[in-house]
């Protein structure tokens, strides 16, 4: 079999210039060695302390484990789907693009042929890795970012600056205004062009729109990577409907959008069946702390690598209370215990002196260091053990241990045989549980508000039918009722 046609299956539908600029697909099977990545200097050629620098060379690191391996086929797989879907060779590509260009309004772009292209979702904590993997994926897959492709009369360019790829963070003010603009300080930063400077005065969010998309369109962006969506900037937003209609339109104009974030983020994209069809091209991935100190893919895959990560001469701990002191400590979180492990090693070196090695004793010291102090609180979360109790807004319940939810129809009347202490804690539990129905019932009634000002085609697009919405109505009947008792 032809080599080429091996490494670049796409090109048995024909030539594709964009295919042929990127490298080869990486076999699942070899993935694992792929994403790994390694990185380590001469360190025993200076003292211990002054080797405190090269305790920041862990961040240039990667270490593949079971867990990441469907997220990163998922990226590829949107990538390369983007590329051999957009081929410029084709003459009603090259139609659609044009059209894409001279488009003046948002419902002018909408009737230009859809792509049907697809969306992933990566869901996970704090700390448990999502933007690494996100970058590292696009490394090995791209790893050039920005393409230049000369003048080629048979697919009608004089040129072309690709960006194949673009990673932004979501807006913090959880405005599309706000996205719209970071997408085009992305292209300024990858490009070298002006479009932020251009369109910061823009106020208008539907010429902001189009600009974006026919940007997008015209740099040949395959894939839009979202990162550090959270349920305040997202699933909260009044924006919230709009934000997944842009993400939709982005697919019918063949840009794959990959979305990473707390898990929390999510609810409003999981509430349309439509919309996760579409989401779970590349699929829907959640990256999870280990539960426990011998699940497989932290004892296997990420301990044993991660630990080679190492600036001082020797470890003089036990290794099975290393093992426990990491796991408990982390809470089987890859961000964590990376952290963990720089700063034992910094106390080691600190107290070194023709050589250092970890104890103990540098476990104790790097548990209260200032580095990871609050993080310590994130592990006590997800365990619910001493003070912290799980207070953190964005760790899902599902990632902590279960808390106790009250039915509708309880009340302090029902507590009588209890305890006073016992009595404050249940009503506590309903104190909560009717704070989470009033918070469930505001989002259910702002939904159908923004419902209610969107067009008959963005409604069809989000795959919400006339039964869907009295389904919400009878729903948020249903909930009011509840708060009445």
């Amino acid at each position: 079999m032809n080599i080429e046609i091996q490494a670049r299956p796409e090109l048995l539908h024909g030539p594709n210039p964009f295919i042929e600029r990127v490298p080869g697909l990486i076999p699942f099977s070899d993935l694992p060695r792929r994403l790994n990545k390694s990185y380590s200097v001469d360190w025993q050629s200076i003292p211990p302390a002054y080797r405190e620098p090269l305790l920041d060379d862990m961040s240039q690191r990667f270490v593949s484990t079971a867990q990441v391996l469907e997220p990163a086929a998922g990226i590829q797989k949107l990538f390369r789907q983007a590329l051999a879907s957009n081929n410029p060779v084709r003459k009603e590509e090259q139609r659609r693009v044009n059209q894409v260009g001279v488009s003046l309004s948002v419902e002018s772009i909408k009737k230009t042929q859809s792509m049907n292209g697809g969306g992933m979702i990566l869901k996970g904590m704090t700390g448990s890795g999502k933007t690494a993997l996100i970058e590292r994926t696009l490394e090995i897959i791209a790893p050039h970012q920005v393409i230049d492709h000369e003048d080629c009369e048979a697919w009608g360019m004089y040129g072309l600056k690709q960006c194949v790829y673009l990673r932004i963070d979501h807006a913090s003010n959880g405005t599309r205004g706000g996205l719209l603009k970071r997408i085009l300080h992305g292209l300024d930063e990858a490009l070298g062009t002006g479009y932020f400077q251009q369109h910061q005065r823009t106020g208008n969010i539907d010429s902001l729109l189009v600009v974006v998309c026919k940007l997008l369109v015209h740099h040949r962006v395959a894939l839009l990577c979202i990162d550090e969506k959270q349920q305040s900037n997202f699933q909260d937003s009044p924006w919230a409907l709009e934000f997944v209609l842009f993400y939709m339109q982005l697919m019918n104009l063949g840009v794959s959008v990959v979305l990473a974030g707390n898990p929390l983020a999510f609810e409003q994209l999981e509430s349309s069946s439509q919309v996760m069809r579409r989401f779970s091209v590349g699929g829907d991935h959640a990256l999870k702390p280990a539960t426990s100190v011998i699940e497989p893919w932290w004892a296997r895959d990420f301990v044993p690598m991660a630990r080679q990560f190492s600036v001082v001469e020797s470890w003089a701990i036990d290794p099975e209370l290393r093992s426990q002191l990491e796991f408990r400590y982390s809470g089987g979180l890859v961000g964590l215990f990376a952290v963990l492990h720089i700063e034992a090693q910094r106390s080691a070196l600190r107290r070194a002196k023709s050589s250092a090695t970890v104890t103990e004793e540098d476990y104790s010291v790097a548990i209260d260091s200032p580095q990871f102090r609050n993080l310590k609180k994130i592990a006590e979360a997800i365990r619910l053990e001493g003070p912290a109790n799980n207070h953190f807004v964005d760790i899902p319940d599902n990632v902590a241990a279960p808390k106790v939810k009250m039915p509708p129809e309880a009340s302090k009347e029902n507590f009588s045989g209890l305890s006073k202490s016992q009595v404050n804690v249940l009503g506590r539990h309903l104190k909560n549980y009717k704070s989470q129905v009033t918070r469930n019932a505001n989002k259910l009634q702002a939904k159908l508000e923004q419902i209610k000002n969107l067009s008959e085609d963005d409604i069809r697009m989000l795959g919400i039918t006339k039964s869907h919405i009295e389904s919400m109505y009878e729903t948020l009947e249903a909930q009011k009722k509840n708060l009445k008792k």
